[in-house]
């Protein structure tokens, strides 16, 4: 009986992929050239350095970006209709040859407090990537990875653009953009 169960029990088991093995086939499928630029609040992949500081600077001065923390990085206000409490968005570039090439971004709720575990990361994971199933609904969906070290990512691949969503700290969400054309071998 069990020689007969044995090659149905390995079948079944071998079509059984993981996430990682999942986002790994979605990278190879995409790299086939298909561009996906776009980032969000009008910044993409490619932007020369020059246009990003002078968009920044003009979204500045019409109330929509500030200075973030130590002025290292930029604080964008999330509309509160978008989440559950007031939250506070705060990103910078990394630049490839003077272009956007990647981007990192901290999500935070405004209201955090030790205190306050209904404001913590693990109350703002969930929130971050349902903004993000909005801000991009086409192309793939976002792979759930369990990483031993990093806790649970959100991935999502479109072309070119790679997305990571996962819990920074017990404060902030931290959300990483990567060109991969630009960086192929940038590990999650």
């Amino acid at each position: 009986m069990f020689k007969k169960l044995l090659p149905i029990f390995l079948f079944f088991t071998s079509c059984q992929t993981s996430p990682l093995d999942q986002y790994q086939q979605l990278v190879k499928k995409e790299a086939n050239g298909k561009k996906a630029n776009d980032l969000f609040l009008n910044i993409s992949f490619g932007m020369p350095s020059k246009d990003f500081y002078l968009h920044c600077w003009n979204m500045n001065k019409k109330g929509l970006f500030a200075d973030g923390a130590n002025n290292t990085s930029v604080l964008y206000k999330v509309p509160d209709s978008l989440m559950k409490h007031p939250t506070d968005m705060y990103f910078y570039p990394e630049f490839n040859r003077g272009k956007v090439s990647g981007m990192w971004v901290r999500f935070q709720y405004a209201g955090w407090a030790p205190w306050n575990k209904a404001l913590a990361s693990d109350s703002l994971l969930p929130d971050v990537v349902q903004l993000y199933q909005r801000w991009y609904p086409g192309g793939n969906s976002f792979l759930k990875i369990e990483d031993q070290a990093k806790g649970t990512l959100y991935v999502k691949v479109d072309g070119n653009r790679r997305i990571i969503i996962g819990k920074y700290d017990d404060v902030q969400v931290k959300v990483d953009y990567t060109d991969l054309s630009v960086q192929p071998q940038k590990a999650i």
